[in-house]
């Protein structure tokens, strides 16, 4: 289910909103829990059906992991094993179903043979279900944990706003917010407190609505067409078309991010922010802070720092670094275009830490220019079905001459506002930080607008799917 479709903005949410604050009002705290578990499910379920019986099977193989692993008698040996048949269940249930058909057809291209095609859908949220529930598996391993509950846990997985594409969430931020809507020293519907948080989640949700459906889609529809036939791109045409894109995916994402974080704060509960205006960062290094920033920090901690990280040599290091980012690249996508961009900003963090390592700086703002023409650039392998189609891009940004295609002449005008509320407006955490107390007249009109282009747009043919549905 989308969060730009009328069953969810019009029914789905409206009910289980209804449900939820009647259930908390009547002091049934005890189901606060267990109405968001059920409501998780079924929101997964309505979208789909076919593919429930592999997060269900994912669910209970880490639970029953992490219940083992939680036994204080178990010895070292049999905790190392159960943890790690655990984690290659994880590993081997995404590799199946997201790189099957990406390693047969690389082994028929290398053997000259017919490509074999196993007829499997990737299941929607993999990436992002499996890797939250490693990074559990990974910390009770590690540091030990209190026992969870079947409900707890099974909400920590299936959590409706963040289930499908983000952000990637820790239990430790998580748990004790669950726990909290049960005990009286929650949160209450009546209080001051959910009363600003309830008008935060409206605001962002809104914000976010509007990102995807107004500057997102709409650049869509140019980027689509452009990607169709890109022999005839011209200069100019290939730069406003990677332009296109790299606004087109950080409104889409930053809106699917800001309306899941909107979304749970109207049930009490915070989802850690996922951007911190991204195209203003001065490295490459400073762009993954603020880019994906719960990938981020989940490639840190049980990627690269297992790897090494800063405690190694130089030159492990670099290799640390590098390793961390081309996997990075594979997680987005089983495509040699995913790995060509993930490599590139490998090999982009390691030229800049290089860089600065022999204290060399640039001028801010030419660094923050530098660094968003390269992660434009790098967009294009992102966003291209294939090598060839990235490389005809590529050489039509790199051969100057004169000219502008009527199609995106016409994309110029969006573009430009897409770069204004990027370079020049606060972002979604600095709008959330603001003190709502008082500005709940100014969050209604952004919610009451959102809401008539939602039933609006969701009645047309151009609202799509959020881009990371995909990984």
């Amino acid at each position: 289910m989308l969060f730009v479709t009328r069953e969810f903005f019009l029914i789905f949410l409206p009910a289980v909103l209804a449900i939820f604050l009647v259930a908390s009002a009547l002091g049934w705290r005890k189901l606060l829990l267990p109405i968001l578990l059920v409501a998780s499910i079924v929101f997964y379920v309505w979208g789909n059906p076919s593919q429930t019986p592999i997060l269900a099977a994912s669910i209970l193989v880490n639970y029953l992991a992490s219940r083992l692993l939680g036994v204080a008698s178990m010895s070292a040996s049999r905790r190392k094993t159960v943890f790690v048949v655990a984690l290659a269940f994880d590993l081997g249930m995404l590799a199946f179903f997201k790189y099957s058909n990406f390693v047969l057809a690389n082994v028929a291209w290398l053997l000259d043979a017919p490509p074999l095609h196993l007829d499997i859908a990737l299941p929607i949220g993999i990436s992002f279900y499996t890797f939250t529930q490693i990074a559990f598996l990974v910390d009770i391993y590690k540091n030990g944990s209190r026992q969870q509950q079947p409900a707890s846990y099974g909400l920590f997985v299936t959590y409706f706003p963040h289930l499908i594409a983000g952000p990637i969430i820790h239990w430790r931020e998580m748990m004790p917010q669950f726990a909290a809507l049960g005990s009286r020293d929650g949160i209450g519907v009546s209080s001051p407190a959910y009363a600003v948080l309830l008008v935060e989640g409206a605001c962002l949700f809104s914000i976010g609505l509007l990102k995807k459906l107004l500057i997102a889609d709409q650049l869509g529809v140019f980027v689509d067409i452009g990607y169709k036939d890109v022999a005839t791109l011209g200069f100019a045409d290939a730069w406003l078309l990677s332009l296109a894109y790299t606004f087109q995916l950080y409104f889409d994402f930053s809106g699917y991010a800001d309306m899941a974080v909107g979304i749970s704060l109207l049930f009490g509960i915070r989802l850690p922010f996922n951007f911190n205006s991204p195209y203003l960062a001065d490295s490459i290094q400073d762009f993954w802070r603020r880019w994906h920033i719960t990938l981020s920090r989940w490639l840190r901690d049980y990627l690269y720092i297992p790897l090494g990280g800063n405690r190694a040599t130089s030159v492990g290091v670099y290799r640390n670094l590098f390793v961390t980012f081309l996997l990075g690249g594979l997680w987005h996508g089983a495509a040699w275009t995913f790995i060509a961009w993930g490599a590139l900003h490998g090999l982009g963090c390691c030229v800049q830490k290089a860089w600065a390592s022999r204290g060399h700086a640039m001028p801010g703002p030419l660094a923050v220019v530098i660094t968003f023409l390269f992660v434009n650039v790098t967009w294009v392998y992102f966003r291209a079905p294939d090598l060839a189609t990235a490389h005809a891009v590529l050489a039509a940004m790199l051969h100057p001459a004169p000219g502008l295609s009527t199609l995106m002449r016409q994309a110029c005008p969006l573009l430009l506002v897409a770069a204004l509320i990027v370079w020049l407006c606060p972002n979604s955490q600095a709008i959330a930080a603001a003190d709502w107390r008082g500005r709940i007249p100014l969050s209604g009109v952004l919610a009451g607008a959102a809401a008539v282009v939602a039933m609006v747009a969701t009645n047309t043919s151009f609202s799509s799917p959020f881009i990371y549905y995909n990984f």
